[in-house]
């Protein structure tokens, strides 16, 4: 009998220390589960921050989710910056600023040590100052405002959000966009792109284009100057472009209308199409276009599926490479 009875009090004592693991498993899913359920969908003002600075000739932001803005205002001096943080965790996100030496810095901290898997968020990083300003800003879900602008170099990045610039004359504008989508008119300045999948609409540009384009779509319409690119699977468009620089197109597509040829003119197409009406006189130029046996090429009314050489005895020729493509030069 006395056996027996240790036995039972051996199996009741194992069975309370296997069921320990499950015991803390619970409540820690009941510690998750009580968290989560303390965030709903109603956001409200967990950081805010109204702030005027003098002597600041640079900004940079880190915007993450938040949509940032920076507008010049001419005759102003000092920078103002008001930022509203709307969110359903009030520890999860902040928005923070230092300044160094004289330039402002700003940017979105999260707490990763505080579980809050549902935590939302929203609002604004808006800055008001001189329009002569250098700008390094940058965004991933938020949307990137820049209007009435006039430095010497900037550098503006969007992940999956928005881009909008207006009124900006930058030297030296670099942009790129990951998934998001982009609206530029109004620029004088050279720019640089680097565009993923997204896509990108440049209007009245007074400067030279240089973009390099992944599966992505690009407009550049009304450049006073010259603009080249490279995509791989993209589709490129111009219209009425002063001149046409150095093209390369593996399975994408050009389409120029209105677009002027000039010395810089250079074009490659692997398995892709490019096709170009021009303004210019056909006739000034001397073209020298390769094609592999699936390939072909046109100039006018001249048409090859090997190579196409056309002499009309002029001191520029227009080199081409076409493998599986169509390269296509019409008036």
């Amino acid at each position: 009998m006395k056996m027996k009875t240790m036995q039972s009090e051996r199996k009741v004592f194992s069975s309370s220390i296997l069921s320990k693991p499950a015991t803390s498993l619970m409540m820690f899913l009941l510690l998750l589960v009580s968290l989560t359920s303390c965030l709903d969908d109603d956001l409200s003002l967990v950081s805010e921050i109204q702030q005027d600075f003098e002597g600041i000739t640079k900004v940079e932001v880190e915007g993450d989710f938040l949509d940032v803005e920076y507008t010049g205002v001419s005759g102003v001096q000092n920078l103002n910056l008001d930022v509203a943080l709307l969110s359903n965790s009030a520890k999860k996100f902040e928005v923070e600023y230092r300044v160094i030496g004289s330039t402002l810095r700003v940017f979105v901290s999260t707490n990763n040590r505080l579980f809050s898997g549902s935590a939302k968020g929203e609002g604004t990083i808006k800055l008001t100052g001189p329009r002569n300003m250098q700008l390094d800003l940058e965004v991933d879900s938020g949307k990137l405002t820049v209007q009435n602008v006039v430095t010497t170099s900037s550098e503006f990045e969007v992940e999956s959000g928005e881009l909008f610039l207006r009124n900006v004359t930058i030297p030296n504008l670099e942009v790129d966009i990951a998934s998001g989508t982009g609206f530029m008119q109004d620029i004088v300045g050279n720019i640089m792109v680097d565009l993923s999948s997204g896509k990108l609409e440049m209007l009245q540009v007074e400067g030279n284009i240089e973009a390099e384009v992944a599966s992505g779509e690009i407009l550049m319409k009304d450049v006073n100057g010259f603009a080249k690119a490279n995509t791989s699977s993209g589709k490129i468009e111009m219209n009425n472009v002063k001149s046409i620089g150095e093209i390369s197109v593996s399975t994408g597509q050009l389409f120029a209308t209105n677009s002027g040829l000039s010395s810089q003119t250079g074009l490659k197409a692997t398995s892709g199409n490019i096709y170009i009406q021009t303004f210019s006189n056909l006739r000034s130029f001397n073209y020298n276009i390769t094609t592999g046996s699936a390939g072909s090429a046109k100039v006018g009314d001249a048409q090859s599926s090997g190579s196409l050489n056309i002499n009309n005895g002029a001191s520029q020729t227009i080199r081409g490479e076409v493998t599986s493509g169509k390269i296509e030069i019409v008036n």
